[in-house]
């Protein structure tokens, strides 16, 4: 089994810890309601949904030996959450609380489990109704992950 593969099943793992108590807003701990490759399902709010966006080889002068390859791997997190009003902005501030959510989970483990270097996170939120979704919040964000792969093997 690939070292990718082992990274997106613990991404997958730290978000089903949102659990709706203590710091967390919401629940996703479910065991339907974080998926990978799947796309937006109505019976799934909240939900979050796990694509990858990319991996790549890097390598730094004076930092990677011959025998490792630095590697960069991205993964697009789409949550969509109910919104709790109609007012103005509080979709956004309701998508706002999943990103704190997503951030959180994701941080309490950097290097996910022993298998990387360190990640970072960015995110945006949106009104649902800007995607056709009215009463619903959406947050998009980008995790990046660094990590060593050994050369050849």
């Amino acid at each position: 089994m690939g070292l990718e593969r082992t990274i997106m099943e613990r991404v997958k793992t730290q978000l089903q810890n949102i659990n709706g108590s203590g710091s967390y807003t919401y629940d996703v701990s479910g065991s339907d309601q974080v998926v990978i490759g799947q796309t937006f399902a109505s019976h799934r709010v909240p939900g979050v949904y796990l694509f990858t966006n990319g991996t790549t080889t890097k390598q730094e002068a004076g930092r990677t030996v011959l025998t490792r390859y630095d590697r960069e791997m991205k993964v697009q997190i789409e949550s969509w959450v109910p919104s709790t009003s109609a007012t103005a902005g509080t979709a956004l501030l309701d998508a706002l609380d999943m990103q704190d959510d997503i951030f959180r989970a994701i941080e309490s483990d950097r290097s996910l489990g022993g298998n990387v270097r360190d990640v970072e996170l960015e995110g945006s939120t949106y009104e649902g109704a800007e995607m056709d979704r009215p009463g619903l919040a959406m947050v998009v964000c980008i995790l990046t992950i660094r990590y060593t792969e050994t050369a050849g093997a």
